[in-house]
């Protein structure tokens, strides 16, 4: 594992806030490069961008203090500290929550200026999918988000000093499940499959609609590798399958809707500056 690349100076750079940075900044490259060929414009694209890796940041915190709010009892200023625990940066990220976050800041940005949502979220849509492959990445070589115990040949034996290692050793395993890389090959996979459809004709937001439906798809099925705690399970499911549930369902039903349907979304530039 590699939780530090680097350093400038005496500040260490982590590889997952490495890996997340490059994510958000191969999101708005690639977006705008595609929003281009579609005719859009691309500098909505790097607007819309600055809220949406805000929300993201902000929304898979909240969802961590959610998850974890016995940690911050007593010291609230802890969730939002950047300097909590002696190191720059905010530690305790849910990707779902980021997932969630994004699309809320994404959906009131095009409502409050009043641009076409669907045809930008089309051309954004494999970024989510190399969003997933880079930042699991960095989860990896972090030694975070790990999976769950198994003595399958593809388990992954994490050193000690891992947040993976030290759970290693505390449940006696031989090796845990590599969650984050079977998360980020999935996203890879999705990246591709989205850019694969993209080449053909398709109703305005089937691009989005079926990066939404592939994300629950991926999430649901690695969960079932990953490490959760007794008390983050809901019948049986993660907190986070229950969403994937829902939105499989919201995703589904829009898609089939904009095939049944031939929805289009008209690109309207008149406020677009």
């Amino acid at each position: 594992m590699h939780p530090i690349i680097f350093h400038i100076f005496k500040f260490p750079i982590h590889s997952y806030g490495l890996m997340l940075a490059c994510s958000f900044l191969f999101a708005i490259w690639f977006a705008g490069r595609r929003a281009k060929k579609s005719n859009l414009e691309p500098h909505v694209i790097s607007d819309v961008g600055f809220y949406i890796i805000l929300a993201s940041i902000i929304g898979a915190r909240l969802y961590y203090v959610l998850l974890h709010f016995e940690e911050f009892k007593g010291n609230l200023t802890a969730i939002f500290n950047p300097f909590h625990g002696g190191n720059l940066g905010i530690g305790g990220l849910v990707m779902f929550g980021g997932y969630i976050g994004a699309l809320l800041a994404s959906v009131l940005y095009f409502k409050i200026k009043k641009y076409p949502f669907l045809p930008y979220a089309d051309a954004a849509a494999p970024t989510i999918g190399f969003g997933i492959f880079l930042t699991r990445i960095g989860c990896f070589l972090n030694g975070c988000c790990y999976g769950a115990p198994t003595n399958s040949s593809i388990g992954i034996s994490f050193p000690a000093n891992s947040p993976a290692g030290s759970y290693q050793q505390e449940c006696h395993a031989a090796a845990l499940y590599p969650s984050q890389l079977f998360e980020s090959a999935g996203g890879l996979a999705i990246a591709v499959i989205v850019l694969i459809v993209g080449m053909k004709k398709t109703p305005t937001g089937f691009q989005f609609y079926l990066t939404g439906i592939l994300y629950s798809l991926l999430r649901f099925c690695v969960d079932f590798t990953r490490f959760y705690t007794p008390q983050e399970h809901i019948l049986g499911l993660t907190h986070n399958q229950i969403f994937c549930i829902f939105f499989f369902i919201l995703f589904t039903g829009l898609l089939l809707k904009s095939a049944v349907f031939k929805e289009e979304e008209k690109p309207d530039f008149s406020r677009v500056q």
